[in-house]
């Protein structure tokens, strides 16, 4: 199928950097945690959301990521289907959660750790936050596969079910994170092929 759509905004966060449209816009030099990089990234942003605080890391990263998509291009109350993909799916959570349930002295489930126990809760954040009401999904591989998501989200813009897709790769985990979303639709200025979203996902930070 032949790529006739474009991507028309990025966002990349990783080694505590964030490019955007090949613009660097946020930094820390210092070494952080995933914890204290996305506060200071929140703050830098000048949110205003109090229920990412609530959040667990991998819906922070793709929350701040989205926004600075969103800064660019709007997306709320469109038809935006997700698809986004990670390898390590929901782990930090389901760590927490897994080590709260089996531990010895007082075992219980923390509603507020037991409900980011699955990836995809991270896409209902950003729906209810731009109120989306696409569908979505989300997909596990063992590496960001530029190749598969390329002809999935070509599939979907062919339809027509769709004008703009928001896609990409969200592995988070508490030593690092690694965030990179993007936006598709019919007008942009990078191609949505395999090659340059490779290209724009492997610059060095």
């Amino acid at each position: 199928m032949e790529n006739t759509h474009r991507i028309s905004t990025y966002c990349l966060i990783r080694n505590n950097k964030v490019i955007c449209d090949s613009e660097i816009r946020f930094s820390v030099e210092k070494s952080v945690s995933t914890s204290d990089f996305f506060k200071e990234l929140y703050r830098y942003q000048s949110l205003e959301y109090p229920k990412f605080h609530k959040m667990d890391l991998l819906c922070k990263g793709s929350f701040l990521a989205t926004e600075f998509i969103v800064e660019k291009q709007p997306i709320t109350g469109q038809n935006v289907p997700l698809i986004i993909s990670n390898f390590s799916s929901s782990g930090v959570s389901d760590s927490k959660h897994a080590q709260m349930i089996y531990r010895e002295e007082d075992p219980l489930a923390s509603p507020s750790v037991f409900v980011y126990t699955l990836p995809n809760i991270l896409m209902g954040e950003i729906s209810i936050r731009h109120k989306l009401h696409s569908e979505n999904i989300f997909y596990i591989f063992d590496s960001f596969n530029a190749g598969f998501l390329t002809k999935y989200n070509e599939q979907i813009l062919a339809s027509g079910k769709a004008e703009k897709i928001l896609s990409g790769w969200v592995e988070v985990t508490e030593e690092s994170f690694d965030i990179f979303l993007y936006l598709v639709e019919k007008k942009g200025k990078y191609l949505h092929s395999k090659e340059q979203i490779l290209e724009l996902y492997k610059q060095k930070l």
